[in-house]
């Protein structure tokens, strides 16, 4: 019991802390299905809690607590549609929440698609929905029941079911994703429901329209939105693709929704933006379950798949399809370049993106936080001993150390050695490397340097810096940013947008 809530003490400090690419957490070592052992079990209960806590965060460092604020607005904002229960969507979200509250695990899997059945189990179930209860009872008490439910959206992918749980303090939404048939695909506890930033003042939704798109198919397909000039065309497009975590099409973090604006900001200015829901977000359980995801899998290959999509758009220039990679998705670009084999990536911008290796990035803003009291000494010191596992030649993520605790062991052994600038070296696509000054997630006085060591030979480069802003470009004051930026509604200003359009337009090579 006592490594038990100590493990579960870390996996808290970890969704805290670490920040630009923390994998699912979960399902290290061992497939769900087919537990037996006392060690088995112990290793997904631990495993497990590492996933309820962390697997909402969007990119790292955002603080994972409910502020006073996201609370009264839960309470005030949740009005539950009361006819829409006869609904076969929300029948089946409640039903499955219901089996889950009264125990019957089994019953509740009979509510999932083939597709949900394949990656948990009824153990499974059991240990995430009371780790779900444990977690939130802090802050709102004992769980009370289910106060209501509705259809939040619809998509090409899954129908989207709120249900509303109720505790003796507030209430916290859960998301159930429903396929075609009415079966149960996934679902996601949510991290935030506060106020977030309007629409900024420089989209202009008279001069484009916005379709839905499927990115892929099968068991991952993802739900897009593709915005198009209006105009004969054809135009230029930019793909945006998220950095870690599970994060939306509009890449949403807390109050902002950096991606949102620069669909709308872009589109506005005669470029076509294509945007999706990241695969850990839309398909979050079947990811975190899978013992063998890899950085590829998760970012790499939809932004691939997402270019094969826009080769078929008739109103795109296909000879002008862009790449927007924000943060870990920055870093990922130069992999994507490399695995781009229809040669679809014209050119490609890295907003954020690091250009060392991920731990490095990491451990320095472990050094920050615990600067500025936001990481304990004893925390640091686990996380170092973590990350200086990965950075011995020898790990194996298929076998790794029996003290390795990071969760998903396969994906930071596909992640550890990705050095973007370097990888950048040998390519010749043109880049616009975009930095805040402020961003303390990956500090522009250490990563623009390299960025510009490792590519001093090119001539197709370019950089831009902002002294105003942090790691999702919204402005602040101080000499470096904080994560409590993230709960401000802000918008990416107009010049960062600007500059992004003036460098499509400019057709670089």
């Amino acid at each position: 019991m006592l490594l038990k809530k100590s493990f579960r003490k870390k996996c808290l400090i970890l969704g805290l802390t670490i920040s630009l690419s923390i994998p699912t957490m979960a399902m290290g070592k061992e497939s769900v299905s087919g537990l037996s052992s006392t060690n088995q079990s112990m290793d997904l209960i631990e495993q497990t809690e590492a996933f309820a806590v962390s697997k909402s965060i969007n990119l790292l460092d955002i603080p994972r607590f409910v502020t006073k604020e996201q609370s009264k607005a839960v309470n005030k904002g949740l009005n539950i549609a009361k006819d829409k229960q006869n609904d076969r969507f929300v029948h089946n979200a409640v039903q499955f929440v219901t089996a889950m509250e009264a125990g019957k695990y089994g019953q509740a899997l009979k509510f999932s698609s083939h597709a949900l059945k394949k990656s948990i189990s009824e153990q499974w179930l059991e240990i995430y929905w009371n780790t779900v209860l444990q977690q939130l009872h802090p802050q709102l008490g004992a769980f009370t029941g289910i106060s209501g439910a509705e259809v939040i959206e619809s998509n090409k992918v899954h129908t989207n079911v709120e249900v509303v749980l109720q505790f003796e303090r507030g209430a916290y939404p859960f998301t159930i994703r429903v396929d075609k048939t009415g079966k149960i695909n996934d679902f996601l506890l949510n991290s935030f429901f506060g106020p977030s930033a309007a629409e900024p003042a420089y989209s202009n939704p008279d001069l484009f329209t916005e379709k839905e798109v499927v990115i892929g198919k099968g068991e991952f397909a993802l739900p897009g939105i593709l915005s198009i000039p209006k105009g004969k065309g054809t135009f230029p497009v930019v793909v945006l693709v998220q950095g870690s975590g599970a994060s939306d099409k509009d890449e949403t973090a807390y109050a902002l929704k950096p991606f949102r604006d620069l669909a709308h900001g872009l589109a506005s200015n005669g470029i076509a933006v294509l945007r999706y829901n990241k695969r850990t977000f839309e398909h979050s359980v079947k990811t975190t379950a899978d013992q063998y995801h890899t950085v590829d899998k998760e970012t790499t290959n939809d932004a691939l798949l997402a270019t094969r999509l826009l080769e078929k758009e008739k109103k795109i220039d296909d000879d002008q399809i862009y790449i927007l990679g924000h943060s870990q998705g920055g870093m990922m670009v130069p992999q994507m370049i490399n695995q781009d084999k229809r040669d679809n990536i014209a050119g490609a911008i890295v907003m954020g993106g690091p250009a060392r290796t991920i731990q490095d990035v990491i451990l320095d803003q472990f050094d920050y936080l615990l600067s500025i009291g936001q990481l304990t000494p004893q925390d640091s010191a686990f996380f170092k001993e973590q990350f200086a596992m990965l950075n011995d030649p020898n790990f194996s993520g298929e076998n790794p150390p029996a003290e390795f605790h990071l969760g998903q062991s396969v994906f930071w052994d596909s992640i550890n050695d990705i050095k973007a600038a370097e990888m950048a070296k040998r390519q010749n696509n043109p880049l616009l490397i975009i930095q805040g000054e402020r961003d303390y997630q990956v500090v522009s006085d250490v990563e623009i340097p390299i960025w510009k060591k490792e590519l001093s030979d090119r001539t197709n480069v370019e950089y831009r810096l902002y002294p105003k802003l942090n790691h999702f470009f919204t402005e602040g004051e101080g000499e470096m940013s904080t994560p409590m930026e993230y709960f401000t509604p802000a918008n990416i200003p107009e010049y960062v947008v600007n500059d992004i359009a003036a460098w499509v337009k400019s057709k670089p090579d």
